[in-house]
């Protein structure tokens, strides 16, 4: 099935829709290559970059077939549906470097080309569980390629599988496995080679490597680059699936290069081995699969090709291990056992049966503490040269368990990559003895002192020794507190054999208290992987000096106990005063001040005001009760407590302390009252005015507001807020008046005759 190139579907890009022609012209060029699709955060202005990797061939390839733009084609997994395509740039254009670049050869050549562009996907067309894959093929490979058939007709196919970019709404952050650098070597008959073709994952996905035969995909010589548009401006993009290329007669894609050891990669690691044996340039395909949680999320495929040749002869060097005081060799298996106080140093003899070979000594594997080899690169000048070399290690190098597997690699220059020899020598080494390090002070005992706040201060010296000269670390560590911010001073040291160290303490009055201070002092000897320790505590106990209490009183008489009313507008009857004094018998500076129980006695009116000096300190107190302090209660009880405190270090008698009491009540209300119904305003000194002699007094809940008076037409004839009114009927005519007395709560309405 194809499809017809129309339009962008459902993919935005940063540089527009794809423009112009690309070159068609058939060449057989290409050696390899693979996509990649980068996440490039949400920061940018692009979601996604999609680069495409073209290994040319810079021998045989035609210059002319190089694409300055090419188009990459996205397809839905699910159904195969074309998503859009991409037109990407050229970037860089180099040539790939040889492991060793005196190895070059003229059949061997190869330049890396470069392809990419950012993008942005949109969510509503990239949100599709089953993912997605992207494809670029083109025409053709390169003609002398000998274990498929007809190369130079073969096409090309990159294919890179990834999942949906979007789930639940979210952007699903992944970006496909990023290939090695790849080195321009070749393969010699029957030599053993190797090569990195490993990928990282930017996002720490698990990976696994295996050989598949190579796509051949849908272009041809016909139509080698069928994802340009013509001149019509349209293109051809093929759906998967795609078809292989054809083997020639014993090839595979588990032997795509034959030999003693066929091509072989390792799925961990992505390392390629083979040990040809036959000359030719074998293509062949590694598939890198991506997982995430278990699940595979996508895949990609790198196509390459290996040119074997036949090598002028070289022979691997040989490398052997020799005890000192034995005539045999070191034979691989067996365990060599030394002790860690030895001379940790062994002896290598190496040869090399091809004459000026420069030769390097080098270990894999297992790093062992102060390693080295001396020399560690030398040159044989005849085929019969026997070199030696030491190789020594620090102590330590047993670890825990004490068995050390030590990889001795040597390697000639041979090209195109250094044939090598690896010993592989099991070692045991016993540990030495090792005795713990002992902490000791210059105090006599018992390890413990009392210190007396601003009398007294302490210094002693602290060491620490090792019989067995090993290195020690002494530091000090307080129990529950922090060293400096008890005043106290000790330099943590290292040293080797023997450190000591001086602590120091000044105690001031804030570090007085009960319970002792705990300091331990711990050392601890770096012998290996088995340290051991020792620790020496001295008790510090602190106290402040001797130390009379203060003294605190008040002005009252006798009780501290008040019992007070609240009168609203009566100030005299609902208030309180009286003077507190603080004195100190050791005429320290002492703070004086009051704390309300469960109240804040400066918000509900009290006036006292805190005092600081020395030695005696008087602050009058006062409260003007009103009935916001009952909050509607009949009644209520405040304490304060008066304290005065001297600020001594003792931990006892610093402070002393006196209460007052306030009961506060409510005035009872007497509503019974008498009213008067006549009154006769003759001056006979006999109820010559109206008035109401036994009002009860104001209280929280009821006060007296007002007192009118009316005649029988209802005209106002008298009022007054005084409750002590007097109404002496002035000029008016006898008769009966009305009269209404208001208070908060209730109203007495009346009749009262005014006689002559």
């Amino acid at each position: 099935m194809t499809l017809l190139y129309s339009a962008f579907r459902s993919l935005l890009l940063t540089g527009g829709l794809l423009l112009g022609l690309s070159l068609t012209a058939r060449a057989t060029h290409i050696v390899g290559g693979e996509l990649e699709l980068q996440y490039r955060g949400t920061t940018a202005a692009t979601t996604h970059r999609i680069n495409l990797n073209l290994y040319f061939d810079a021998v045989n390839g035609n210059p002319g077939a190089k694409d300055q733009t090419i188009n990459v084609a996205i397809f839905r997994k699910r159904d195969n549906v074309l998503m859009g395509t991409v037109e990407l740039f050229v970037i860089s254009d180099n040539f790939i470097a040889y492991s060793q670049p005196a190895c070059a050869v003229g059949a061997v050549s190869t330049r890396l080309i470069r392809y990419s562009r950012d993008v942005s996907f949109t969510q509503s067309a990239f949100d599709d569980p089953g993912g997605y894959y992207m494809t670029w093929e083109r025409c053709c490979r390169n003609g002398t390629i000998t274990n498929i058939v007809n190369p130079g007709g073969a096409g090309s196919m990159f294919y890179l599988e990834f999942p949906n970019l979007w789930s639940n709404g979210r952007v699903y952050v992944n970006s496909s496995p990023v290939f090695s650098e790849v080195k321009g070597d070749y393969v010699c008959i029957n030599k053993p080679f190797t090569l990195d073709f490993s990928a990282k994952d930017p996002d720490g996905d698990s990976l696994s490597y295996s050989l598949v035969t190579p796509y051949n995909g849908f272009s041809d010589t016909r139509t080698p680059n069928p994802g340009a548009p013509d001149q019509f401006g349209q293109a051809i993009y093929h759906p998967g699936p795609y078809p292989d290329v054809t083997w020639s007669g014993g090839f595979s894609a588990s032997n795509a290069i034959t030999g003693s050891l066929p091509l072989r990669i390792d799925p961990k690691t992505g390392r390629l081995s083979v040990i040809a044996d036959r000359v030719g340039l074998n293509v062949f395909c590694v598939l890198v699969k991506e997982y995430r949680a278990g699940k595979l999320i996508g895949q990609v495929r790198r196509d390459f090709q290996l040119k074997v040749l036949d090598c002028p002869v070289n022979d691997p060097p040989v490398v052997l291990l020799r005890q000192a005081g034995q005539t045999a060799f070191y034979k691989q298996g067996t365990v060599i056992s030394i002790t860690e106080k030895d001379q940790n140093c062994l002896t290598l003899y190496l040869t090399d049966p091809n004459a000026n070979q420069r030769l390097t000594l080098t270990t894999i594997g297992q790093t062992l503490p102060g390693l080295t080899i001396t020399p560690g690169q030398f040159t044989t000048r005849t085929t019969r040269d026997t070199t030696t070399a030491t190789i020594c290690f620090g102590r330590c190098a047993g670890g825990v368990s004490g068995r050390v597997t030590l990889q001795i690699v040597a390697s000639d220059e041979g090209c195109p990559q250094p044939l090598q020899d690896t010993l592989t020598v099991q070692l045991n080494i016993t540990p030495d003895l090792n005795h713990k390090p002992i902490v000791i002070t210059d105090l006599a005992p018992p390890q413990s002192r009392t210190l007396l706040v601003g009398n007294s201060s302490l210094a002693f010296i602290v060491t620490a020794t090792d019989i067995d000269n090993d290195q020690i670390s002494l530091r000090a560590v307080g129990r529950g507190f922090d060293l400096s911010s008890a005043g106290m001073a000790f330099a943590n040291t290292v040293g080797t054999g023997s450190v000591a160290q001086v602590f120091t303490f000044k105690p001031v009055c804030s570090q007085a208290r009960a319970e002792p201070y705990l300091v331990d002092f711990v050392a601890f000897d770096n012998h290996c992987y088995r340290p051991l320790g020792d620790t020496v505590t001295v008790k510090l106990t602190v106290t402040g000096l001797p130390n009379r209490p203060p003294t605190i009183q008040t002005t009252l008489p006798q009780s501290q106990t008040i019992e007070l009313s609240v009168v609203p507008g009566d100030t005299a009857a609902s208030s309180v005063h009286f003077g507190v004094i603080g004195d100190d018998p050791d005429r320290d500076s002492i703070s004086m001040y009051a704390v309300g129980r469960g109240f804040d006695y400066q918000k509900i009116g009290m006036k006292f005001a805190a005092k600081n000096g020395r030695p005696t300190l008087q602050s009058p107190f006062s409260w003007l009760v009103t009935c916001e302090a009952l909050q509607g209660k009949p009644g209520a009880t405040f304490i304060v407590d008066f304290i005065d405190d001297d600020h001594s270090c003792s931990q006892f008698n610093n402070t002393a302390t006196t209460t007052v009491v306030i009961h506060v009540k409510n005035v009872a209300a007497n509503y019974e009252i008498v009213i008067p119904n006549v009154f006769t305003p003759n001056n006979d000194g006999y109820n010559d005015y109206f008035a109401v002699k036994n009002i009860p007094p104001d209280n929280c809940t009821d006060q007296f507001r007002s007192v009118v008076i009316v005649n029988r037409w209802g005209r106002q004839v008298f009022s007054s807020t005084d409750r002590n009114f007097r109404w002496y009927g002035e000029d008016f005519p006898v008769g009966e008046y009305l009269y209404s007395i208001e208070f908060t709560q209730r109203t007495y309405k009346g009749h009262v005759t005014l006689l002559r």
